[in-house]
């Protein structure tokens, strides 16, 4: 009986079979589920509309508002909680039909979607030097990276930091976006209470990328500098401590 009513909500055309299930004309009970139909299709735009407000600015509320209704037909929730809901978006949107000529939204849903998590994901305890103390410093190159949970990598093709920050509230720079300035890695993270968008080197996200995975510190050099022989590491892992993206160090 659940499921027949989850499913009439939605999808209308499957109204009929769970009128059966309430008191009243069954044409009452049709009208009645499609209140609480509406009222799901609104949840679920309002929920995607918070996780992607760029996309809503870039394609405009009304055609954003159609595109959340499709999602939803396709892609209906799987969880009770609505901040769960719209992670398969991005891939949505590369998909649909009449988004194919904006090629960079599906990275910049990509991007709001990290960016989404990383607002929910768990406090980083801050970074104690002290527990380094103890470790010889013969043992240091063999110390693996702790990144904070907020911290997520994305490689694009597009300049999506650039998107990200003329769109925040606020921004009152130069509004143009260089589309041809070539591909872009960024490191999304919460440093403190909000989200920030960073670009970042080759070797910076070649070296992330590999701390992320557990490699030791040595290990993500050597492929930091493959990627990029002049990365200054030193400087770059003084601003990660600083901004909490590395929050402690582990023994291999």
């Amino acid at each position: 009986m659940q499921e027949k009513f989850a499913a009439a909500l939605a999808d209308a055309s499957l109204a009929p079979g769970a009128a059966k299930f309430f008191r009243g004309a069954p044409e009452e009970a049709i009208a009645r589920l499609a209140v609480y139909r509406g009222n799901v299709v609104a949840n679920a735009q309002e929920a995607l509309a918070n996780a992607y407000p760029i996309v809503v600015k870039i394609v405009g509320e009304e055609f954003f508002n159609g595109l959340a209704r499709e999602h939803l037909r396709r892609h209906p929730s799987t969880s009770g909680d609505l901040n769960a809901y719209g992670e398969c978006f991005a891939g949505f949107v590369a998909a649909f039909p009449h988004t194919q000529d904006l090629p960079y939204l599906p990275d910049v849903a990509r991007m709001e979607w990290l960016a989404h998590r990383a607002h929910y994901a768990r406090d980083a305890e801050p970074f104690g030097a002290s527990r380094l103390a103890v470790i010889r410093e013969t043992r240091w190159n063999d110390l693996r990276p702790v990144l904070a949970p907020s911290c997520t990598l994305l490689e694009s093709h597009w300049p999506v930091a650039r998107i990200w920050e003329v769109h925040q509230d606020g921004y009152a720079g130069e509004l143009s976006v260089d589309f041809e300035s070539g591909p872009e890695r960024i490191l999304v993270h919460r440093p403190r209470f909000r989200v920030q968008v960073a670009p970042l080197s080759a070797g910076a996200h070649r070296f992330l990328q590999r701390a992320a995975a557990g490699s030791s510190i040595a290990a993500a050099l050597e492929a930091a500098f493959a990627e990029e022989p002049g990365f200054e590491f030193p400087a770059a892992l003084r601003a990660w401590i600083e901004a909490a993206v590395v929050i402690d160090f582990e023994l291999g």
